[in-house]
């Protein structure tokens, strides 16, 4: 217990120095915003944009769990790879909520259904796309890379991974679904399918960290072993979250609940069911 101890007292200015990236991260986010985010969380009281914010930021702070140097690393050097972990992290994931605009929510303006509409559906999902994008550069940012910039180019790869992997298992989800998710979330201002949305993409990012976890400098290899492991966990998220919604909302017709009452608790249960298979397949994946 003392040694812990010594070391959380001798490591603070990391943990110092990873708040402020937290700091610099809503920075950014606010230049790059046509709107104030004074008025929106205060004067406004809007939170759709309140739970977006939270979301983006709590994923620049699990990005940077991964970015904390080993014991026996020295400040200085410990300080220069957490700087580049950081402008990596504000930066990626301030491009990742473009990319779910773009490309998750792609039949939504983000801007208006989060301002104009305060619609917590959205910001709901658009956290979830952010903590999944803090998980998987946590789990990239542990690995290991020849050189600094080959750091950076294995990071923004996995990224990029990442990214499409998000794409491409929100449109699953949405196939999945017995209802149109982007329609109920545009038009119907649906907290519930947002919960629903936000953890699977949660649950999809607990896995990406957990396959990007102490990757090696081979970065073709873990491409191929991230993808094998991807290959086969995502359609059994995508399955098992549903026999473990069954069980536990047996006796009601969810898709009712979700777009049509709009039941929160539902959506809830959802997205539990969602992370907690998510979970129990990254522990597997870890002990590989």
């Amino acid at each position: 217990m003392s040694d812990l101890l010594l070391r959380l007292i001798a490591h603070s200015p990391f943990y110092v120095y990873a708040l402020l990236w937290v700091f610099a991260a809503r920075f950014l986010y606010q230049k790059t915003s046509p709107f104030s985010f004074t008025a929106e969380l205060t004067e406004r009281d809007n939170p759709a944009f309140g739970v977006c914010l939270a979301g983006t930021l709590i994923g620049v702070a699990v990005a940077m769990t991964g970015a904390f140097p080993s014991k026996s690393v020295g400040f200085l050097e410990g300080a220069e790879t957490m700087t580049y972990s950081g402008l990596l992290a504000v930066g990626l994931l301030r491009a990742s909520i473009w990319i779910n605009d773009q490309w998750i929510l792609k039949k939504l303006s983000i801007r208006d259904e989060l301002i104009r509409d305060q619609n917590v559906g959205a910001g709901i999902a658009v956290a979830g796309s952010s903590l999944a994008t803090g998980l998987i550069l946590a789990g990239a940012l542990t690995g290991e890379s020849p050189s600094g910039w080959e750091a950076i180019r294995d990071t923004i790869i996995y990224w990029i991974v990442g990214q499409t992997v998000l794409i491409v298992g929100a449109a699953a989800y949405g196939r999945l679904v017995s209802y149109n998710l982007q329609k109920t979330l545009e038009e119907d201002n649906n907290g519930a399918a947002g919960m629903s949305l936000g953890g699977f993409l949660v649950g999809l990012g607990i896995l990406l960290w957990a396959t990007l976890r102490n990757a090696s400098g081979s970065l073709l290899d873990e491409l191929v072993v991230s993808g094998g492991l991807l290959a086969v966990g995502g359609p059994l998220l995508l399955l098992t979250s549903i026999v473990t919604e069954k069980l536990f909302l047996p006796k009601i017709n969810l898709a009712n609940e979700i777009a049509l009452q709009k039941n929160m608790a539902a959506g809830m249960m959802c997205a539990a069911a969602s992370i907690t298979t998510a979970v129990l397949l990254a522990g597997l994946i870890v002990t590989r």
